[in-house]
This record gives structure tokens, C-alpha cells and sequence, in this order.
């Protein structure tokens, strides 16, 4: 493996049923090496014929999200069908997308191990993993109340628009510090596409503005986009 797929991070996105999402998944999450995952609520949408065909119920979903290194990835990639059984179907499923940039040496911490006795980077510097992408998603994941705060951050670097979903984080055993200040469990998570040449202003504007050291608590992360549809400028 080279030295920049070593350095490389990745977004594990699982999603399975609410139930066990919330007890196994986490728990699993926890034990090989992934500390803070953020989890959303969804649905599945299978027709009724694949659903009888499978022998399966409609149900609701977990949907969760951590940032993992290659190690980890590897670990939890293989768990996941020998201890979790997700081949079997209606287990769920399990995909990673590799990160280009993280927020800041602080927020990567945080993100990686859970640590909660860090302080925030007051410099607000990015750490670069990858960018040879020409679009990015970047996600911010903030304290409920805050995503007009980092909206309004955005769009001053040029960020067109988000879509907001509501998530809990479940963080480190018994951690109940965030950069010195009280966590809080529900947040919201925003994705925001852009062009590669605005990620870094973006992304910057929000650590400045609603930043670790501030009330609104955000920590961003963006993953590589090959292409998009609907996207425009307002320069054209």
C-alpha cells in the first residue's frame, strides 16, 4: 500500500434496520475501532415484490456515518460480514468514499478517536488529504440550532445551498466533552456540493465562523466528486 493511500481517510456509511442499528451496529462500531458515528433515521423504499421475493418487512432505517482510517476500514469491512452477518439480506448494507480534506488537525482527532480533551484549532488550518477531484461534497455536521450560522458562513465563500438531515452522535465511552465544552448529542449534518476551487474557501469561512470554538461546534470533512448534474454558476 503507498504512503498516500496510508495517509488517505474514509466515510463508512452503513444502513440497516433501526433496531439494530441502534444496539448492535454501535456497539460494533465501538469495539473495532470507530468511536464517534453519527446516525440519521431513513426508510426503506424496496417494492412490496422484492420485499415478499426476499421474505422481508418494509423498515425503518439507521443510517450512520464515521470517518475511519484504512486500517479500521479494513477491519470493520471484513467484521462486518464475519461477526455483523451483513451479507445476509435485509442486514444492510456498507460502503466507503474517501475523504479529501478534513477541518482541521483538532476535528480530525476528534473524528478518528473520540478524543474529548482536545482544544480547538485556533488557527484554522485544513489538513489536505486528497483533491484531484473537480467537485467536492463537503459535510458539516453542527449542534441543532446552528445550520443558518453555517450556511451564512458558506454562501460568503460561495456556497450555493445545502440540505440539512437531523443526526445523534454517539461519541467515545463516557466522553462528555467536545474542545472543552459540553456535547451535544443531537446534531445536524449539512452537504453542500461545490466546485473543487471553492472547497477550501468554504470550508475555511466555516471553521472561522462556526468553528470548534464557538457555540456551534462544527467539524467539517469533504469527500471527491467525480461529476455532477444541476450544479451552475451564477458566473456563466
Amino acid at each position: 500500500m503507498s504512503e498516500n493511500t496510508n495517509n488517505r481517510l474514509y466515510l463508512m456509511i452503513t444502513i440497516t434496520n433501526r433496531v439494530m442499528g441502534a444496539t448492535h451496529f454501535l456497539d460494533f462500531y465501538r469495539a473495532f475501532g470507530a468511536p464517534v458515528v453519527f446516525t440519521a433515521l431513513g426508510r426503506g423504499t424496496a417494492s412490496n415484490d422484492i420485499l415478499s421475493t426476499l421474505g422481508l418487512e418494509a423498515t425503518e432505517k439507521s443510517v450512520m456515518f464515521s470517518v475511519v482510517t484504512p486500517a479500521v476500514k479494513d477491519v470493520l469491512m471484513r467484521e462486518l460480514v464475519d461477526t455483523m452477518r451483513i451479507d445476509r439480506p435485509g442486514s444492510g448494507i456498507a460502503v466507503c468514499l474517501h475523504l479529501s480534506s478534513v477541518g482541521g488537525r483538532t476535528a480530525l482527532n476528534y473524528l478518528i478517536s473520540g478524543k474529548s480533551d482536545a482544544q480547538p484549532d485556533m488557527s484554522v488550518k485544513e489538513e489536505e488529504l486528497m483533491n484531484d477531484s473537480p467537485y467536492q461534497l463537503i459535510v458539516a455536521i453542527t449542534n441543532t440550532g446552528y445550520t443558518d450560522t453555517v450556511m451564512e458562513a458558506a454562501s460568503a465563500a460561495g456556497a450555493r445551498g445545502g440540505t440539512v438531515i437531523h443526526a445523534r452522535a454517539t461519541d467515545a465511552e463516557n466522553a462528555n466533552k467536545f474542545f472543552g465544552m459540553a456535547i451535544s448529542e443531537e446534531r445536524e449534518m449539512i452537504f453542500l456540493v461545490t466546485s473543487s476551487d471553492k472547497r477550501a474557501d468554504i470550508m475555511k469561512s466555516i471553521m472561522e465562523k462556526a468553528g470548534a470554538h464557538t457555540d456551534a461546534q462544527t467539524v467539517t470533512f469533504s469527500v471527491p466528486l467525480d461529476d455532477t448534474a444541476g450544479l451552475y454558476s451564477t458566473e456563466n
